[in-house]
């Protein structure tokens, strides 16, 4: 993440082999599993939570983020930084269709110093848990490839934002691939989200000039 941006991002522990690399060990399973957990210990404790991990689900997740991936990782020679921004927003739509993380009846407030996305928090914990995790994955990914590092917009620490997320997540969660690109800054695809080949940095290079779209309902923007 670049110097100056807001440290809305979690601090994964470095790989055991130094020839392992992020982009390859989040495809496994085991490493996948392993590497929320050791996030999620670190979120409550940073926030004063007492989230908890549902395996079942988390599994699920995985399952349905891997196969999108791997369903397009044709494209990834196109863009590697912007299909990278992809894969974090598949992976954040497939936490949030499968609730991998559940509040405890008891959610006390931060210890101690209080941090500017508590409102985001106190809003909506198992969100920013999922959202700080794909943003850090994806961080650590790109600087694995040398390639420019994620810096969050304004509205990525914007209640209002949230809101809308939220409520449009809830609806349909192939939005949260947008969202993920509005909060850092990118060029948001409303209208088929979960199609790589339709994003800025892809289309000019896939589609012919004028090539007609199919119509669609255009999703409720944030405000």
């Amino acid at each position: 993440m670049k110097d100056g941006a807001v440290k809305l991002n979690l601090n994964l522990p470095p790989a055991a082999d130094d020839r392992a690399h992020m982009r390859r060990s989040i495809r496994r399973l085991s490493d996948f599993s392993k590497t929320v957990e050791f996030a999620l210990r670190q979120f409550n404790t940073r926030y004063g939570l007492h989230l908890e991990l549902a395996p079942r689900h988390l599994t699920r997740a995985f399952l349905e983020w891997a196969r999108a991936f791997d369903e397009q990782r044709e494209l990834a020679d196109r863009d590697r930084r912007d299909f990278s921004h992809f894969a974090a927003g598949l992976m954040l739509r497939s936490l949030i269709r499968n609730p991998s993380v559940t509040p405890s009846a008891e959610r006390p407030g931060p210890a101690g110093s209080r941090h500017e996305e508590d409102a985001l928090v106190e809003f909506w914990p198992e969100g920013v848990f999922y959202f700080e995790f794909c943003i850090t994955v994806l961080d650590r990914v790109l600087e694995e490839q040398s390639l420019e590092a994620i810096e969050l917009s304004p509205q990525a620490i914007n209640l209002r934002s949230w809101q809308s997320f939220r409520e449009n997540v809830a609806e349909n969660p192939d939005l949260a691939i947008p969202f993920l690109d509005l909060f850092l800054g990118g060029d948001p695809v409303w209208d088929f989200p979960t199609a790589a080949r339709f994003r800025s940095a892809l289309k000019k290079q896939l589609l012919p000039e004028g090539l007609p779209r199919p119509a669609t309902a255009r999703p409720l923007r944030p405000n």
